[in-house]
């Protein structure tokens, strides 16, 4: 079955993009799968993981847990090795984002942000066409 991905960090406010994300996975007939991301970025926090692994299984979704520096790296190996439709991630923080690399690299896939108010917004002109 095709998958919807979401991308999370060691924080609390990520429950809003996993929740989005099940709305995207229902809506499109498809398996969620939450990917946690953990680097220096954030302090590790076993309380907020276990919250995320929680809330992913409320949600009927799997969740793995990587360690890595090379965020980019990480997210593209997971959308390409899933059988993935949709991925979902919060807002980019700014024009550096990994998110923008990510749109270009698998524009035949369907992204959908997830700002700080919970509101899911598809990425449009993610699809690229050659005549």
């Amino acid at each position: 079955m095709e998958k919807t991905i979401t991308f999370v960090t060691n924080q609390y406010s990520c429950d809003r993009i996993i929740q989005a994300a099940k709305v995207v996975a229902d809506e499109t007939d498809t398996d969620l799968v939450v990917v946690g991301i953990l680097d220096s970025e954030y302090e590790l926090d076993p309380e907020v993981i276990d919250y995320l692994f929680k809330l992913s299984k409320k949600n009927k979704a799997t969740m793995r847990l990587l360690f890595s520096e090379d965020k980019t790296n990480v997210m593209a190996d997971a959308i390409s090795h899933f059988d993935c439709k949709n991925i979902v991630t919060g807002m980019p923080k700014d024009n550096n984002s990994v998110l923008y690399k990510l749109w270009k690299m698998f524009s035949t896939r369907n992204f959908y942000t997830v700002d700080e108010a919970g509101e899911i917004t598809e990425v449009a002109g993610t699809k690229i066409y050659t005549i």
